[in-house]
């Protein structure tokens, strides 16, 4: 599995739903594993060229995968996030987050998962689904 940068295509398509009940769990183990040893929050499968609804996480409430990932809540709240990026090397970007968010989707095992997320867990998710629609700093 090799981490896509900068103006690769894949990085600007939009990911499709990973159909209920697909095995994923080697796709999710080596995304985490990836985003683990680059230092990374949070990593995006179409950062790893696989345009499919999956993003792996290492936040202060949350460390694992999440299938078809969808923001069901979030406070008008918004704060301004520094970040960066997996795929855009040596790069910083101030974005404008929702403080607080809750993300549903799925565990590797289909479990669905219900998320409330804040602070810098928040803006991780945030920035994993822009990757998701296409969207990078």
């Amino acid at each position: 599995m090799k981490l896509l940068k900068n103006k690769e295509e894949a990085l600007s398509t939009v990911s499709i739903d990973v159909a209920h009940g697909d095995d994923v769990t080697l796709i999710g183990a080596e995304m985490m594993e990836l985003m683990i040893r680059a230092k990374g929050c949070g990593l995006a499968a179409n950062q790893v060229g696989i345009t499919r609804r999956i993003i792996a996480l290492n936040v202060p409430n949350f460390t694992g995968v999440i299938i078809n990932p969808v923001i069901t809540n979030k406070t008008e709240t918004m704060k301004m996030s520094s970040e960066g990026c997996l795929s855009v090397p040596n790069k910083q970007v101030k974005v404008k987050r929702n403080y607080k968010v809750t993300v549903e989707g799925f565990g590797l095992d289909w479990t669905p998962l219900k998320i409330n997320m804040k602070q810098l867990s928040a803006y991780c998710v945030q920035h994993e689904i822009d990757h998701l629609n296409g969207i990078t700093i």
